[in-house]
């Protein structure tokens, strides 16, 4: 049975009835990870029509929050091994299926081994830099002794910097090191469909005995619960729950909770209680081990000068992008047959410079801003504290933040102030933006330039 099957029977041990698991979950198999599809084979044709209507769609969210991405799940009838009866297990039935009575084995959760590739986010396969050290070491802490240092733990950043990948390698070092530890890793948006479905068909109670019973609980993009009024109320409760009971928790968002807006304050409070780490985009030579470890899972044959090249020229601001060159790099070699070299890679890079140009740097945020508010680009770093000044230079630091990514500390230590100045300017700007007719309009101008 594969890791990625077993991990989702034991999720849905959790929250599905036991003698509807023991009667039609249990007994479905699957041959191995899946590649891209995950086949899971039914021991007869009524079995899997009656998965099918009941079951299917929980399966297949459960499978896409144990793998941490979108897997499509096909049911089949079984005709090999994969779906043979269990005739060892005392008290099974014709269809290898417990009967309703008997309770369900406990689930096993193999090892994780090392090298398990890009399809499951480990600590091994994360790329380690200055961007990203202390979430990293504070995630390994986390694997290593849950509840007992670093609760809650929460990891902050832009899209596409690593915080789902530390999620998951979390959640799966925590279930090979403890195999009986009750796991859950979800997105923030799966939780709240869960508790409105749970709320439309009046199953709160199983919706709690899910959420309020396990070791560790992993939610990603947490933001999205902001402004959902029960949503947050439901996951306060839960969370004090947890906490009491010297459970984990781990959350990642897109920013810091007190820039998160309408969070509920008790959340916002717990947050900021725990441990509070950023996630920053990758500079030079955290791009290049990106590019190394990318090119290698796929199989692409990268030379030094090539990494070098184009981790200097591509100023990422996400993982994603570096990929993304990879995949026309790996498309262009492969369609016209040429050897990746220099001369392809400055082709794939080539028709992206107008947009690296264009893209936003800090000397040219603080220009335009400059330009704009009638202010010389420099005074923006001078200690003077003119009102004309210190609001161009909180807009600057605004757009330094959201468009650049930049930390509050990098920011803090461009203008020689701490990071607690920087969100206030941060605060300043997007409450004028939003009450006053003139800075939305300098906001969108600039916006537009940059």
């Amino acid at each position: 049975m594969s890791t990625l099957w077993e991990r989702t029977l034991a999720e849905l041990q959790l929250v599905v009835p036991s003698q509807e698991f023991t009667a039609w979950i249990s007994c479905l198999r699957t041959a191995g990870d899946p590649d891209e599809t995950l086949t899971v084979e039914a021991p007869s044709a009524f079995h899997r029509s009656w998965v099918q209507r009941h079951f299917l769609e929980r399966i297949r969210t459960t499978v896409e929050s144990v793998a941490g991405r979108a897997v499509p799940v096909v049911l089949a009838v079984g005709t090999s091994g994969a779906a043979a009866v269990r005739n060892e297990s005392a008290g099974t039935t014709a269809n290898g299926c417990a009967p309703a009575s008997v309770s369900p084995p406990p689930i096993r959760i193999r090892t994780a081994t090392r090298g398990m590739g890009t399809h499951e986010p480990s600590f091994e396969s994360f790329v380690v830099g200055t961007c990203n050290q202390l979430a990293h070491a504070a995630a390994r802490a986390v694997a290593a002794a849950p509840g007992r240092q670093y609760n809650p733990l929460c990891i902050y950043g832009g899209v596409g910097l690593g915080k789902t990948h530390l999620i998951h390698a979390i959640a799966g070092e925590l279930r090979a090191r403890f195999r009986s530890a009750r796991v859950l890793a979800i997105g923030a948006e799966l939780f709240v469909n869960e508790m409105v479905s749970a709320v439309r068909r009046q199953q709160m109670e199983t919706f709690h005995h899910r959420f309020r019973r396990i070791d560790t609980l992993l939610v990603d993009d947490v933001q999205f619960i902001a402004g959902k009024e029960r949503t947050q109320e439901e996951f306060l409760h839960t969370f004090n729950l947890l906490c009491a009971a010297g459970k984990q928790i781990v959350v990642s968002s897109d920013k810091p909770p007190r820039e998160i807006a309408n969070l509920e304050a008790g959340l916002r409070s717990r947050f900021e209680g725990g441990l509070m780490t950023e996630v920053t985009p990758p500079d030079t030579a955290t791009r290049r081990g990106i590019l190394e470890r990318k090119a290698a899972d796929a199989g692409i044959v990268l030379p030094a000068d090539v990494v070098a090249f184009l981790a200097e020229r591509i100023r990422a601001t996400s993982v994603r992008e570096l990929e993304g060159t990879l995949t026309r790099i790996r498309a262009l070699a492969s369609l016209t047959g040429r050897t990746i070299d220099l001369a392809l890679a400055a082709e794939v890079v080539g028709p992206m410079r107008g947009g690296d140009q264009r893209h936003a740097t800090a000397e040219r945020i603080e220009r335009l801003v400059g330009a704009e508010l009638g202010v010389e680009a420099r005074a923006l770093r001078s200690p003077r504290r003119e009102a004309r000044l210190v609001f161009a230079r909180q807009v600057a630091m605004f757009f330094l933040r959201n468009v650049l990514g930049l930390s509050l500390a990098a920011i803090g230590e461009r203008y020689g102030r701490d990071h607690t100045t920087v969100l206030h300017a941060v605060r300043v700007v997007n409450k004028r933006r939003d009450r006053d007719p003139e800075v939305r309009r300098l906001v969108s101008a600039l916006e537009e330039k940059l």
